[in-house]
């Protein structure tokens, strides 16, 4: 077996890709590729074409294969899995059942997996494929598990993000599927601690720390705008995790101290009618504004017209959306939440902020209104920090680098087995 990934091609599997929403993995893909890392992509289910819009995202799509494919294909299949590798077949039954927490549905949704796993694993070997890697501890990792039940040839890797997976500990399985995996991949800190926190310390040895990227290239510093009032963005999906209502709360306070601002929310989600009546009631209509989803080819536009960007999340992982804006020279006001302390240093390169606090969102927002040169030097301080932690490059060849090691390791394995 060869040690060079440009030989042996590898797998990234996630529940919906591409995705909107994660974008960032796209774009490590992309640069993997760039690398020599032969990349094969796999999506637990069809991506739809609300979830991927624009051209990156549908050339990505076209070249990914989804495991779920209508319900002949996949009972076809399983058939075969079963015919074929019998034994491993009942292996990742009986494992997803242990894995299942307790409830006639979990456990038909595992029995689920192990069926996945199963069609995962035949995909994986008729491409030549040996190591499979996963985005967030969710039924990608499940899924990814199983597969290597039925082929113990197979290994399995994972990137952990937060705050989805901790707050789903027991019902996501965290700790199992973090233990079982050939390397676990920490975004931040704050992340590598918290996995930590749920695991046993013999797994810990496993865990690096490499954090998410972007390419500093592609987001240049936005232009210079006339002034006029202070111009606002946030990006984020329209879920209650995010705060929103908090922001907008805090809004009113600012529209009744007469603080000249706009707020553009780019975005969509469940909470888009609720948060639209409630634009309503405060008052805000000439304030806030709704921009929906944006593809990643038009989200720069609201960038370049924005000076500073708002995080009011509850929790975070690292938003990938806020290294963006930092690398656009957006100002930022963000929640001292999860990761975000750090990429935000307060003071320097943005104001972090009391989550669930409208009162110090308004302050932190009341700020850079009243003094925009301080959101300026915060914006270039922002892309310093961006490009030293955040290079896309960086990230990619230390992704390249734990791959190399995992087939270095599997070969000293079988030399020695």
């Amino acid at each position: 077996m060869t040690t060079d990934l440009r030989m042996r091609p590898i797998a990234y599997l996630n529940s919906e890709y591409p995705s909107l929403s994660h974008t960032f993995i796209e774009r490590e893909v992309r640069h993997l590729r760039d690398l020599g890392v032969d990349v094969r992509t796999f999506s637990v289910r069809r991506v739809s074409a609300k979830s991927a819009p624009g051209e990156t995202n549908a050339a990505a799509a076209a070249a990914t294969v989804a495991l779920q494919d209508g319900t002949l294909s996949t009972v076809m299949s399983m058939l075969v899995a079963a015919a074929t590798r019998p034994a491993g077949f009942i292996r990742a039954i009986v494992a997803s059942q242990r894995l299942s927490p307790g409830g006639l549905a979990a456990r038909l949704r595992h029995a689920a997996y192990a069926a996945q796993g199963a069609i995962l694993a035949r995909h994986l070997r008729r491409m030549g494929v040996e190591h499979v890697h996963v985005h967030m501890a969710n039924n990608g990792a499940a899924i990814a598990m199983m597969a290597c039940e039925v082929d113990p040839d197979l290994s399995y890797s994972l990137s952990i993000h937060g705050s989805a997976e901790f707050f789903h500990v027991d019902s996501w399985t965290l700790a199992p599927k973090v233990e079982r995996a050939e390397f676990v991949r920490c975004i931040s800190h704050f992340c590598k601690a918290q996995v930590m926190t749920w695991t046993d310390p013999d797994a810990w040895r496993r865990f690096h720390l490499v954090r998410c990227g972007i390419d500093p290239r592609a987001f240049v510093p936005r232009p210079e705008r006339e002034p006029g009032p202070l111009r606002l963005l946030t990006v984020g999906r329209l879920h209650p995790i995010k705060g929103y209502n908090v922001l907008l709360e805090a809004c009113r306070l600012l529209a009744d101290r007469r603080v000249p601002f706009e707020l553009v929310m780019v975005g969509d989600g469940p909470m888009m009618s609720r948060l639209g009546e409630a634009v309503d009631r405060l008052g805000l209509g000439g304030h806030v504004t709704f921009a929906g989803g944006v593809p990643q080819e038009r989200i720069q536009s609201h960038f370049d017209r924005a000076d500073a960007m708002v995080v009011s999340s509850f929790m975070e992982g690292v938003p990938v959306v806020l290294m963006e804006a930092m690398a656009k020279e957006l100002g930022v006001i963000a929640t001292r939440v999860g990761g975000i302390g750090e990429l935000v240093s307060h003071g320097e390169s943005g104001w972090l902020v009391d989550a669930g606090s409208a009162e110090s969102l308004a302050d932190g927002i009341r700020r850079y209104a009243a003094n925009p040169e301080v959101c300026r030097t915060h914006g270039r301080q922002g892309r310093r920090r961006v490009i030293e932690l955040h290079d896309i490059r960086e990230s990619a060849t230390a992704m390249a680098q734990l791959f190399r090691g995992r087939v270095a390791d599997r070969e000293q394995e079988r030399k020695a087995a």
